[in-house]
């Protein structure tokens, strides 16, 4: 009975205090006039110094990459244009071998036409001097004592003497004109041959620089250094 009444006033008691400190008012807390200042001059923690070197570190990393990188850019510019430029030279180089292989196939064409002019010429010339030395053998032969006694020997003649002597006068004056005719053809055959030599020699020649001429383009588009423009 007693332990009942003792727990009962305990009890009591303690609502009988939190009921007063609940309808006590809260402490208002008065600001500080002049609040210490420190915690913003020193930074305990060095919170302000990591952004500011995060930053400084990215700045410096940043220019390194790009440093990095400008100097394998100029490096493919500069192959790019050195094979641009070589490209461009072996385009002119073949130009101009083309360009003087078509004026070689030119003077080829025209010595040619000249070769052939001469060849036609000559063989006329050739065929007149084979038949004024057939005449030639042909008089020297009639000449003869034995040929003009030949020729006496059906003719109805006093003086047969006399005769062979007209006879023989008349053959040397004709063996004269085929001499002289003879000469002036060979001077002209002569003329003629020389000439076909120079423009033989001139298609032979340029026909060669044709030649060369094409294992030139082919050395040049076969090779290792060439690249072609896209």
């Amino acid at each position: 009975m007693y332990r009942k009444l003792c727990s009962a006033l305990f009890l009591s008691a303690v609502v009988l205090t939190g009921f007063a400190a609940a309808q006590q008012p809260a402490k208002i807390k008065r600001p500080v006039k002049n609040p210490p200042q420190f915690p913003n001059i020193i930074d305990l923690e060095n919170k302000d110094a990591q952004p500011t070197n995060r930053q400084s570190d990215q700045q410096d990393s940043a220019p390194s990459v790009g440093a990095g990188e400008q100097p394998d850019s100029l490096a493919v510019a500069i192959q790019s244009l050195a094979n641009e430029l070589r490209s461009l030279g072996q385009e002119l180089r073949s130009l101009n071998i083309r360009g003087q292989a078509q004026i070689e196939m030119l003077k080829m064409t025209r010595a040619d036409m000249r070769i052939d002019y001469y060849e036609r010429e000559l063989k006329p010339v050739r065929d007149r001097l084979a038949a004024i030395e057939s005449d030639e053998r042909t008089l020297q032969q009639l000449m003869t004592r034995e040929g003009l006694l030949a020729q006496t020997a059906n003719m109805a003649t006093l003086n047969r003497e006399e005769s062979m002597k007209q006879i023989r006068f008349q053959q040397e004056a004709r063996y004269r004109a085929l001499q002289d005719e003879e000469e002036r053809l060979r001077k002209l055959e002569a003329d003629m041959t020389a000439s076909l030599k120079i423009y033989q020699n001139v298609s032979h020649e340029t026909e060669q620089k044709i030649q060369e001429a094409e294992e030139a383009l082919k050395n040049i588009g076969s090779s290792p250094q060439g690249v072609k423009r896209q």
